[in-house]
């Protein structure tokens, strides 16, 4: 770890949104997003051009950004299997180690689905069930005001799981308290994108940004109830005591739900946008014949391009989406330089997934081999950094987040320590327990990061497959996708042909290529694979 992080225990504040495309940044060259606020966290701390999400769905890269483990190693495969509580998480591991945490927004750590309640079912056991919650026009669970605490990890919670038109949790409890029918607002037709007409003020996004800010001051303040309880007025107010209440750093999970679809923004942001015209990509309208992809014809998948307008409507939608989490996300950042924190906290940007919107004939995340559902954007500023404005080309990985996060925290992983307690070789350093590579000196001082690849895995229950299972290899040249049973190989050149049109997997000049891109995943899969490991006797 840095002297210059090591000297005090920074806190750590990290935004996370779903579904945002690595590319949909102004930091990142994009023509007409406007993203000011995290332009400017770009532009005071690091940015990732090239860092991919682990497992391009919802829960799977959730679980790896809570435990830093791959999903063969947390066991969460895909979407819709519950990670077990057993395994050590980020916050609770910060929180073992003096931090105070907390987590807004959305969570998706335990499956939502599910329209019956069973007459034996216990339904303590999965807070994040939508059936359970008071859900204004839908279903009427009334097991859930408001969500327990602790769990897994945080300490405290505000929360809004779902997207746009089935938002629920503490953000619906607290709406249809103080201001009874604005849900209507969200009323919304998948096959129509357009504005929301609910007031922005009452937007969950806007009210993620207010939760985030009241539990910032309350550090500052000291204030002890729980945030979803502090009124604004008053969550605003605190002197300005360094960490405050008892020098103890915080960790927030600050977690938007959008831009994942229905693809609706507030009106104030689809207006940016509305007669914006867009100029889709060739790949977007027409199909390349060089790559097709036999696993996804199987699935009925990115068969024929999207209508047009169709397309367009939801890329205007999307891009008021992003602007109006940037434009809350300013204001959080505006907070930590009210409270004199800005200079303690280390600020993160990332996205658990992107979306294809229309590209190669697909729409949303899954288990595809192109670069849209699976690039994500990944922004990191530390206080006391020399490369302010630094720019990262090498190929990065959301598996980086978690250990990244430990070594800046001065905490240590508790397999860690099991691993060294139980090394049979006295010189010997025993493997990390999370296979991410800890990106702290790429932070501080501008080096370069060591690994230079992502691992990329998922596993499809859908289909006429028992089991469709991809396993891709992201390097600085390279891209390599593997579907298994079908036994598929595409390779793309990430420099000549960043549009993924052409597989040349059976390309003869590319033998070579494949071959060593193939060791290198083998390699890559056999050293995440386990979560811990120990060796007690020589037999």
């Amino acid at each position: 770890m840095s002297n210059a992080v090591s000297q005090s225990r920074p806190n750590i504040l990290v935004f996370c949104v779903d579904e945002q495309r690595g590319d949909h940044l102004g930091c990142m060259g994009h023509p007409h997003l406007q993203t000011p606020n995290l332009d400017r966290l770009a532009a005071e701390g690091t940015l990732f051009r090239n860092c991919f999400s682990s497992s391009p769905v919802c829960m799977p890269a959730r679980a790896t950004m809570l435990t830093g483990l791959t999903n063969r190693a947390s066991g969460v495969y895909t979407n819709g299997v519950n990670l077990d509580e057993s395994i050590p998480t980020l916050p609770s591991i910060l929180a073992e180690a003096g931090y105070r945490t907390h987590a807004v927004g959305k969570l998706h750590h335990k499956i939502w689905g599910g329209r019956t309640i069973a007459p034996d079912e216990d339904t303590t056991l999965n807070p994040e069930r939508r059936i359970y919650w008071d859900w204004p026009g839908r279903w009427e669970g009334h097991h859930y005001k408001q969500f327990p605490d602790p769990y897994y990890g945080y300490q405290t919670l505000d929360v809004c799981n779902g997207h746009v038109n089935y938002v629920y949790g503490d953000y619906v409890t607290w709406l249809e308290k103080e201001h009874p029918g604005a849900y209507a607002g969200y009323k919304y037709r998948h096959d129509d994108p357009k504005p929301l007409t609910i007031d922005p003020r009452l937007h969950y996004n806007h009210w993620i940004a207010d939760r985030t800010i009241a539990f910032i001051r309350e550090q500052v303040s000291g204030v002890g109830c729980r945030v979803s309880d502090v009124g604004e007025g008053d969550a605003l107010e605190g002197a300005q005591n360094g960490w405050g209440g008892g020098a103890q750093p915080f960790y927030i999970w600050c977690s938007f739900p959008d831009p994942h679809e229905p693809f609706a923004a507030v009106q104030k942001w689809a207006d940016v946008y509305k007669d914006l015209k867009i100029d889709l990509p060739a790949h977007t309208c027409d199909l390349s014949p060089e790559n097709r992809c036999e696993a996804l014809r199987h699935l009925g998948m990115g068969q024929e391009p999207f209508d047009p307008d169709w397309t367009r409507a939801c890329i205007r939608q999307t891009y008021g989406m992003i602007s109006h989490v940037d434009e809350q996300i300013g204001r959080v950042l505006d907070a930590l330089e009210e409270t004199g924190l800005a200079d303690h906290t280390v600020v993160m940007f990332i996205s658990d997934h992107g979306d294809q919107l229309g590209e190669h004939g697909l729409f949303y995340k899954g288990i595809f081999p192109f670069d849209g559902h699976a690039h994500i954007p990944f922004i990191a500023k530390v206080p006391g950094n020399t490369h302010a404005g630094n720019v990262v080309e090498d190929v990065v990985s959301m598996l980086d987040l978690v250990p990244t996060v430990l070594d800046l925290a001065g905490a240590s992983h508790p397999d860690d320590l099991i691993r060294k307690a139980n090394c049979n070789e006295p010189d010997a350093v025993p493997a990390p327990a999370l296979p991410g590579e800890v990106l702290t000196p790429v932070l501080m001082d501008g080096t370069v990061p060591q690994r230079k690849n992502a691992l990329i895995e998922l596993d499809w229950v859908k289909g006429p497959f028992r089991a469709l299972q991809m396993r891709t290899l992201v390097t600085n040249d390279y891209k390599l996708v593997y579907y298994a049973p079908t036994q598929e190989t595409l390779l793309f050149d990430r420099r000549k042909d960043p549009d993924e049109l052409r597989n040349i997997a059976d390309d003869p000049a590319y033998v070579t290529v494949v071959i060593a891109m193939l060791k290198t995943l083998m390699a890559e899969l056999a050293r995440t694979e386990n979560r811990a490991y120990t060796q007690n006797t020589g037999a």
